[in-house]
């Protein structure tokens, strides 16, 4: 006879799941909940595990029993209630009519949605995760996320497709939870200054994984960016007023054509004509962008974000295809020529290869298809072999410091070597990938990422999703050997 928990512990969980339903799982804020702390959490992370471990080993736990579970439509209900699935980062009020027609499906608002359908599905759920325990071995405990150990993953950071979308979704959820009263996104960790660069990025990166740029809220970000640009049309580092620079102009462009082409709304593509305008006419002549242009000489990851985006919108301004695909002609060019000898990038003409910089170039290729890339193929394939020998046996890569004049920047190795090595490469550089997806995720603190040594969430967490929307693509089962979601021979033989 199966035992049941006792009725004060189910109503205090009942209840604690019921507080998931507002925000959606991905989106909540876990570390103070009970939740983390039931048997099924405890022993797949390990006793004195940090709370943001527990909680992202309840996102798997509860992620495990939908999936695994539940059946029809009570797996169609918990998904919803808890915003899973394709139900990620849609309204609770949607989601729970949704719920409610589900059960009875002659609901209406004038009946209303009765409690006990509601009480029965978290139940449900609870009761699942209650016997889920009994599946796991017990592991010992868990180190602090911000101190990894070299060799150490856990078990719900292993890269197959599943737990990799899992993290992909969670931060994009973390960033719509995080947004700002004024619309805009926070400048490093929740509750600090909005920012039009970093709510350009972000909002570009959740572009990139594939979220609803047509959201309302995604508008309502993308809105405050562009009521935050400068009388040259080029958006600002930090808000009006501020130098326009191109990484945030040319991020800004990539959201606005995520968002044009999901609306069809004019007013986003006369957006998209000043962008496109600012980009075609402040760049270097003969070469790239400069991060602050008319200050310095071209900077390699600032081009490269301007050709992302004017590759992105060539198809959307057809008025404009000559003097863009001029534009992306001699910047991709100036890059060509820019590598070093041994196939990699610098941060600028004449500097050292930088594996990261390696890795946004590469990323930049990849995307470029629209223009012909004469005698590039052996360029990029030396390039993916400079990344893949450049990467540590903990399968990290190192940052690099861009220094424009009056501004540092980091450039997050891990994530723009992935980024670069996921886009550009086919077969061969399955093991890199895999061993980089491994050292990503472990930056990564449940719902956003944070490396050890800053305290920045926003810009790590746009660089993670970048990274790992790539990432996931290589790790679809229908892309892999036989359809399965990682380890055996393909993690290894990279072939």
């Amino acid at each position: 006879m199966e035992e049941t928990p006792a009725v004060d512990s189910i109503d205090i969980h009942i209840e604690a799941l019921k507080a998931l339903i507002s925000p959606g799982v991905y989106a909540a804020a876990l570390e103070d909940s009970p939740l983390i702390d039931l048997p099924v959490v405890v022993k797949r992370v390990g006793l004195g595990s940090a709370p943001g471990v527990r909680a992202r080993g309840f996102i798997d736990a509860l992620e495990r029993v939908v999936a695994e579970q539940l059946k029809m439509n009570d797996r169609k209900a918990a998904e919803m209630l808890f915003a899973l699935g394709e139900w990620t980062g849609k309204p609770a009020q949607e989601r729970r009519v949704a719920v409610a027609k589900l059960r009875d499906k002659h609901w209406t608002w004038e009946k209303n949605y009765r409690k006990e359908p509601l009480h029965l599905d978290l139940r449900k759920v609870y009761l699942a995760l209650s016997r889920e325990v009994d599946t796991l071995k017990a592991v010992g405990p868990v180190r602090n996320p911000l101190q990894p150990v070299h060799g150490m993953v856990q078990a719900a950071e292993e890269p197959h497709y599943r737990n990799v979308d899992s993290v992909v979704r969670r931060s994009c959820a973390w960033v719509q939870r995080v947004q700002n009263m004024d619309g805009g996104l926070p400048s490093d960790n929740e509750g600090s200054l909005s920012c039009t660069w970093t709510t350009a990025g972000l909002l570009w990166a959740m572009a990139e994984a594939g979220e609803d740029a047509a959201a309302l809220w995604r508008q309502r970000a993308l809105i405050w960016v562009l009521d935050h640009g400068n009388q040259d049309r080029g958006i600002p580092i930090v808000g009006k007023g501020d130098p326009s620079i191109t990484d945030a102009t040319a991020q800004a462009l990539l959201a606005i054509c995520a968002c044009y082409k999901s609306t069809g709304d004019g007013f986003y593509r006369d957006k998209m004509t000043d962008l496109t305008n600012w980009l075609v006419l402040h760049q270097e002549p003969g070469s790239g962008w400069a991060w602050r242009p008319g200050r310095e000489p071209s900077w390699t990851a600032s081009t490269c974000f301007a050709l992302i985006a004017l590759g992105a919108v060539l198809p959307l301004l057809p008025d404009q295809r000559e003097n863009i695909q001029e534009s992306i002609r001699v910047a991709q060019q100036w890059l060509l020529t820019t590598q070093n000898n041994d196939c990699g990038w610098g941060s600028h003409k004449g500097d050292r290869s930088r594996a990261a910089i390696t890795g946004i170039v590469l990323f930049t290729l990849s995307q470029l298809a629209v223009v012909p890339r004469v005698d590039s193929a052996d360029l990029i394939g030396g390039a993916l072999d400079f990344i893949k020998e450049s990467q540590r046996p903990d399968g990290t890569w190192a940052s690099t410091i861009d220094r424009p004049m009056g501004h540092t920047i980091t450039r997050f190795g891990d994530a723009y070597c992935l980024l670069g090595i996921s886009a550009a490469s086919s077969k061969g550089y399955e093991p890199s990938i895999l061993h980089g997806v491994r050292a990503l995720m472990k930056w990564h603190r449940g719902s956003y990422f944070q490396y050890e040594d800053t305290v920045m969430h926003s810009w790590p967490t746009r660089d993670g999703i970048l990274a790992l929307s790539a990432a996931r693509e290589r790790l679809r089962p229908e892309k892999r050997p036989n359809g399965d979601e990682g380890g055996g021979a393909w993690d290894y033989a990279g072939n």
